[in-house]
């Protein structure tokens, strides 16, 4: 590698690892977080977000067994997709209704709506995508450019 390469090379990684993070997102127990923004991540339930648009991808997961006899018991669902606008500073908590038997579970993984609530006090509703969901906003998006 020339001079020019490694100097290119040092920079990028220094403004890269030095981006600062805007604000956090909390996740529920129940939701297992792989990536934000095409990144993968190791699971936890405080992720931190840049500032502006933020793709988070998560999985619903429970285990609704109450004895090593239970099966079939774990209900989880495909990868689903959160779109969140981050401002600097935010602290934003992400929870879901409570579910308390497979059925409703499963009835959310169908229609999974969560309630996004921030540190300035602003609440609302948000549904999450599944993969075809997001490729059909993409492609709308697309179009309407």
């Amino acid at each position: 590698m020339n001079l020019l390469t490694k100097t290119i090379l040092s920079t990028v990684i220094a403004i890269s690892s030095t981006s600062v993070f805007a604000a956090s997102v909390s996740i529920p127990s129940s939701m297992q977080v792989s990536a934000i923004n095409g990144i993968e991540v190791q699971n936890s339930q405080e992720l931190k977000l840049a500032e502006g648009q933020n793709l988070v991808t998560l999985r619903y997961i429970e285990d609704f067994a109450f004895n090593a006899d239970d099966s079939g018991s774990l209900v989880k669902s495909k990868p689903l997709f959160l779109n969140i606008s981050a401002q600097e500073g935010v602290q934003y908590t992400v929870s879901i209704p409570e579910l308390m038997t497979q059925d409703q579970a499963r009835n959310f993984i169908n229609n999974p709506q969560v309630q996004v609530s921030d540190s300035n006090g602003v609440t609302r509703a948000n549904s999450l995508s599944n993969q075809y969901q997001l490729m059909a906003a993409m492609f709308k998006q697309d179009v309407e450019m």
